[in-house]
């Protein structure tokens, strides 16, 4: 009896000792998941971002603008545009501007951004615009993010170069001021005149 009960405890024992081990792997796992979720998180949150967006500066300028809305500078960031919307562009100037800083690197600060110009107002004069697609390729450190980004320009309301009040104002400001220049210019040939004229009386008084 004494032997049998020896077996029992000892098989108890050994039992009693697999769960341990088993829920305690199980501990550690969940706390390995549990730290490794946090520190996803936290490079989640903690990482360069960029977003794209069109743009239309100073009612002359389209272009695409990159944005840093993330906590750390974004690094080797290259630009890759599709080489069909390249091919469809009607300025040469923007084009082969275009072609030539395609796969550049460049950097952009927390909270900066970049602007790449594609065409002045001809470009909306364009019928045969093809969607602006591409990837922005960047770095963290030793992390590579990639953010592709596709622009339908048919989504698009048509962009208008709509004069403001300040426009409206400057606008009378700088004709107001051309009006005085040809008054002041009148007013030195009216000078001159009077002055030409009192010289000859003085000439003919002698």
């Amino acid at each position: 009896m004494t032997d049998w009960a020896m077996v029992v405890l000892t098989a108890i024992y050994v039992l009693a000792t697999i769960l341990i081990c088993y829920y305690n792997y199980g501990a550690t796992k969940a706390s390995r998941d549990q730290a490794a979720e946090m520190r996803r998180q936290y490079e989640e949150d903690n990482r360069p971002y960029i977003t794209v967006e069109l743009i239309y500066e100073r009612k002359a300028f389209y272009g695409l603008r990159f944005s840093n809305h993330g906590k750390r500078l974004a690094n080797h960031v290259r630009i890759q545009l599709d080489q069909t919307f390249l091919d469809s562009l009607k300025e040469p100037s923007f084009s082969e501007m275009l072609k030539r800083a395609n796969g550049k690197e460049c950097i952009i600060g927390i909270g900066q951004h970049y602007d790449l110009y594609f065409g002045s107002n001809k470009f909306r004069e364009n019928t045969d615009k093809y969607p602006l697609s591409g990837q922005v390729v960047y770095q963290d450190g030793e992390r590579t993010y990639k953010e592709a980004f596709n622009i339908d320009f048919d989504s698009y309301a048509t962009f208008f170069s709509v004069n403001c009040d300040f426009d409206d104002f400057l606008k009378e400001m700088k004709a107001q001021t051309r009006e005085l220049h040809g008054v002041g210019e009148k007013l030195r040939q009216l000078v001159t005149v009077c002055q030409v004229s009192a010289d000859n009386t003085d000439s003919k008084s002698e």
